[in-house]
């Protein structure tokens, strides 16, 4: 396998406009996680991914159990759901990543084109962390989940930083290296066009987000119908 890869940038609106959909579902889907914590409060995937010791992870599961009978059962379907889908969005989010990365690096040369190629390669390390850290929560799920050791809580908190931490640092450097690209006048007109397609994909999803969020007082007056 070639370590410079030419894609073209239309692989990347297909592929990224895929992974902006499965967000959109996931987000949809999250709206719904509500554990009994002390009081019944929402919580997010990062609570799971970062939980501050083995035993916080256990008592944000075991508190969708506790929670009334119809709550309780659309937070943890919500939940599995997610995880789930979570499998789907993996490969298209680190494959515009990937592409982004590559792309980048073909406008490159000498320490830049190399650069850019590694980090392009270097998704793999994160995808595969996301697909360990949904099987582990997958297993996770369950009235009364088992405790990790310090040793496996520390080793799942790493992947997830691990994750992150790639991630981040190549959609940073992608960014950065486009912006410049824009400033020089260093992009032609093929490639601008893809990257209009890539912003609208983009204020499309902000906009179907805003549009199907449902707000935290609304979520919470229809949990007290509920269980009153």
């Amino acid at each position: 396998m070639p370590f410079y890869v030419y894609i073209s940038w239309i692989y990347f609106c297909v592929v990224f406009g895929i992974a902006l959909i499965c967000s959109l579902i996931m987000s949809l889907l999250s709206t719904n996680f509500y554990t009994m914590h002390v009081v019944i409060r929402k919580f997010s995937m990062l609570d799971l991914e970062f939980p501050a010791s083995p035993q916080e992870l256990v008592t944000f599961i075991k508190g969708i159990f506790k929670l009334p009978g119809v709550i309780s059962k659309k937070s943890l379907k919500a939940l599995k759901t997610q995880l789930y889908f979570h499998f789907l969005f993996i490969p298209f989010a680190y494959g515009s990543i990937f592409i982004a990365c590559m792309k980048v690096s073909s406008k490159m040369t000498y320490f830049g084109h190399g650069l850019f190629a590694t980090l392009a390669w270097m998704q793999v390390i994160p995808l595969i962390c996301d697909v360990v850290e949904t099987i582990y929560l997958l297993k996770k799920i369950g009235p009364e989940p088992a405790i990790s050791n310090q040793t496996v809580h520390s080793a799942y908190v790493f992947l997830e930083v691990l994750k992150w931490v790639i991630a981040l640092t190549a959609v940073i450097c992608c960014f950065g290296a486009a912006f410049y690209f824009w400033l020089v006048g260093l992009y032609s007109d093929n490639s601008l066009h893809f990257l209009l397609i890539a912003c609208a994909e983009l204020i499309i999803f902000f906009i179907l987000k805003k549009l199907t969020k449902k707000s935290e007082k609304e979520m919470m007056e229809q949990i007290q119908v509920a269980t009153a």
